[in-house]
């Protein structure tokens, strides 16, 4: 299985997955933009449960940085954003963002931790799935300790876009 991952601004950019040579699969990069901004709105409690697709199962992850922790939740799960949990320890990460964060920045192909990273320098084996990083901010150019930072990674080939993965990368504060 071979995936190429194009990105772009532009909303004809494409991410593409190959099955065979002949048979490429496109997701168009507006459609998988859509999509997160769906889960972001459902997440701040903005948007039902039915307006989003996603998987039977959907990992949630935060960075290797903070400590790697891993839940797998079915999507009955998922129904009630309260559910987004990742614990790790003696610390649960909610995946709920902080009310007040209103300046909302995605960037299809691309991680944030603050700035924008390449997902394979966190979490590589979701590299090659089409993802959008997420960063919100209470204000442009707000500080960096006031963000909140999360990866969607979405099916290569499921129509609509299909949520697959969420890696969370602001677990110190």
């Amino acid at each position: 299985m071979i995936i190429i991952v194009a990105c772009s601004d532009s909303p004809r950019a494409k991410v593409e997955k190959e099955s065979t040579p002949a048979q490429p699969v496109t997701v168009p990069a507006a459609d998988i933009d859509s999509a997160t901004r769906n889960v972001v709105s459902f997440l701040r409690g903005e948007t039902p449960f039915e307006r989003i697709a996603v998987a039977d199962s959907v990992i949630l992850q935060v960075t290797p940085e903070g400590g790697g922790a891993k839940a797998t939740l079915r999507r009955e799960q998922l129904r009630n954003p309260s559910s987004w949990m990742i614990p790790s320890g003696t610390t649960t990460y909610s995946l709920v963002p902080p009310p007040g964060l209103t300046l909302l920045s995605t960037r299809i192909g691309r991680h944030f931790n603050c700035l924008q990273f390449p997902l394979s320098s966190r979490v590589p084996e979701l590299a090659h799935y089409p993802h959008v990083g997420v960063k919100l901010e209470p204000s442009p150019g707000g500080n960096c300790l006031q963000t909140w930072n999360a990866t969607f990674v979405f099916d290569s080939v499921a129509r609509p876009p299909r949520l697959i993965a969420v890696v969370y990368d602001q677990w110190e504060w």
